[in-house]
């Protein structure tokens, strides 16, 4: 479907918009709670206009093999512009959405629709809920990307050693977990998330713009980890550059970043 005007979806305490015509080259941003959360461009699924995409967008394309399929678990729709990104990608992958809110996925569905060609499916439940019972019935994923939050804020329940420890369960021997994170005042919620992160993965590595992680303007950190080595050179070569500069800090230039940050447990 041509999205011509705005949509707009009522959930209570929910309110979510499609706006038409965002972006360098048009298309539909997904608005929840006056934060723009996603954006797709109907006509071209690897047009990435928000910049913490291109950095989950990045890691995908930097710890992946081009263009082969791959069994990935997206916990969060939006607009799923990463499930579109991964189709057009590297077809014949098997995607799973996780979102607690059915009313919004479908309200998405509707406007702007999947391509028929991908191999989706969907569960309607609390991301943890659905990753523990992915776990008991031992599904093997290569990918898994956390991109939950409740408002600004990532629950609390999705960003435990716990929860982590429950999506490594999950992940082949070089599976690679990908968690996007809201840069808050201070980044306390950012760099607790990288401690928590490096208590169970044997390698974490974050991604944003030097501001943000300077703490002079907002944005998103975006982390990868996994048990195994991430290719941190191949994930370089995957950033996009022709926006503004985005840092891939691993090693001691994280140690620094994440200052002491606590760990998050249940």
């Amino acid at each position: 479907m041509d999205v011509r005007g705005p949509l707009t979806l009522d959930l209570g305490g929910l309110r979510a918009e499609l706006l038409p015509a965002r972006g360098a080259n048009g298309g539909v941003s997904l608005v929840v709670d006056g934060i723009t959360q996603s954006h797709v461009n109907p006509a071209d699924p690897t047009d990435l206009q928000l910049e913490y995409v291109r950095c989950v967008a990045a890691v995908i394309d930097g710890c992946l093999e081009p263009a082969s399929p791959a069994r990935v678990l997206h916990l969060g729709a939006g607009a799923l512009t990463l499930a579109r990104y991964v189709g057009a990608t590297r077809p014949a992958s098997v995607q799973h959405v996780v979102d607690l809110h059915r009313e919004l996925v479908e309200f998405v569905l509707d406007a702007l629709p999947l391509d028929p060609a991908l191999t989706v499916t969907f569960e309607y439940d609390d991301a943890r809920v659905a990753v523990d019972r992915s776990a008991a019935h031992r599904v093997e994923f290569d990918l898994v990307i956390v991109d939950v939050f409740s408002g600004s804020r990532t629950p609390e329940h999705l960003a435990t050693t716990e929860f982590f420890d429950a999506i490594a369960s999950l992940l082949g021997p070089a599976g690679v977990l990908v968690v996007n994170t809201i840069a808050s005042s201070g980044l306390g919620i950012s760099r607790t998330a990288g401690a928590t992160l490096r208590d169970v993965f044997a390698d974490v590595a974050a991604l944003a713009a030097p501001a943000v992680f300077a703490e002079a303007g907002p944005g998103n950190v975006v982390f990868a980890a996994s048990q195994a080595e991430l290719p941190l050179r191949r994930i370089r070569r995957r950033i996009d550059r022709t926006h503004r500069r985005i840092d891939l800090l691993d090693g001691s230039a994280l140690t620094a970043y994440l200052d002491g940050a606590p760990v998050s447990r249940d």
